[in-house]
């Protein structure tokens, strides 16, 4: 069941730098894939900003990060190789 809100934004920070090191990406190589700034993904991961919904949707198709996953921590609809390592 998904919650009424997102999950803390440390909490959606934390699942965003998970799957980075399980792809083994530099903070680089993991935005700039996606189509983000490194200072951009930077703002996310040291909490100075609310991962937009523009940058989970680049998420999602640079990696096949569901919505769900991004905000909620909900991993059914996850990649294997990045589920599996969660």
């Amino acid at each position: 069941m998904i919650q009424s809100q997102e999950d803390s934004r440390e909490a959606v920070a934390a699942r965003l730098e998970r799957v980075r090191v399980i792809l083994g990406m530099s903070k680089r190589e993991f935005a700039e894939k996606a189509g983000i700034s490194e200072q951009g993904y930077g703002a996310f991961i040291h909490l100075r900003r609310d991962v937009t919904l523009d940058a989970a949707k680049k998420f999602r198709k640079a990696y096949g990060l569901p919505l769900e996953f991004t905000y909620f921590g909900i991993i059914s609809d996850l990649p294997h190789r990045i589920a599996t390592d969660l």
